[in-house]
């Protein structure tokens, strides 16, 4: 039996986080359900909605969306169960080894040169990049944004940290500090394949970060 403590004022977000890992502890136990429909109903029936029904009303809703963002950041199997559900428009390989850079030093020298990108989210919608001055800007069809300090590691890594957000999927997935180390892997066509690595996760996920 997983046990909860419980506060009906409020959740700060280190309680969050740890209730977040409870949840993950729950999912990895339901493995031998092969129905993932059935897998997370449960998962919804039996922890997430009683769970939320010990707090006020009116802040269930908060917690319910820092609760979904927070264990997707943090729960490799509960992404892993989403993805299958509902299947990003372009595929997330994940992958334990760190990978190299196949970048030559002035396609290395490119990609800095450049202050604009784009990639898609799971649902489609391209985000632009903004790079400024020691920031990351994302800008989101919704016009709404995150900003994200940007700090170089080598020549084909950085680091990006949290700093705000009025999305409300970025806003709930990240906390300011969080960390993300970002590497240039290749130059395509259109786009470099890049590597992320969350501060929290022992993967890296292979995505596409598109330029003019």
């Amino acid at each position: 039996m997983i046990l909860f403590t419980i506060n009906s004022y409020s959740q700060t977000i280190k309680e969050i986080d740890s209730d977040a890992t409870k949840f993950c502890e729950y999912i990895k136990s339901t493995e031998n359900i092969k129905n993932d429909s059935i897998r997370i109903n449960e998962f919804y029936q039996t922890q997430f909605d009683p769970f939320l029904s010990n707090f006020e009303v009116e802040k269930v809703d908060k917690i319910a969306r820092q609760l979904f963002y927070r264990l997707q950041r943090n729960c490799l199997d509960f992404s892993l169960l989403l993805d299958r559900l509902y299947p990003p428009k372009e595929n997330v390989i994940r992958i334990t080894e760190k990978p190299k850079t196949k970048l030559t030093d002035k396609e290395i020298k490119e990609f800095w040169n450049r202050k604009t990108f784009k990639y898609f989210e799971n649902n489609g919608n391209e985000t632009i990049v903004q790079l400024n001055i020691n920031q990351w800007i994302d800008v989101f069809t919704d016009s709404t944004y995150s900003k994200l300090r940007y700090k170089v590691i080598n020549n084909y890594e950085f680091e990006l940290e949290f700093i705000e957000s009025n999305n409300e999927s970025r806003a709930n997935y990240n906390v300011v500090g969080d960390k993300f180390v970002y590497g240039i892997i290749e130059k395509k066509d259109s786009y470099y394949l890049m590597s992320s690595k969350i501060d929290s996760q022992n993967h890296y996920e292979i995505f596409k970060l598109y330029f003019d």
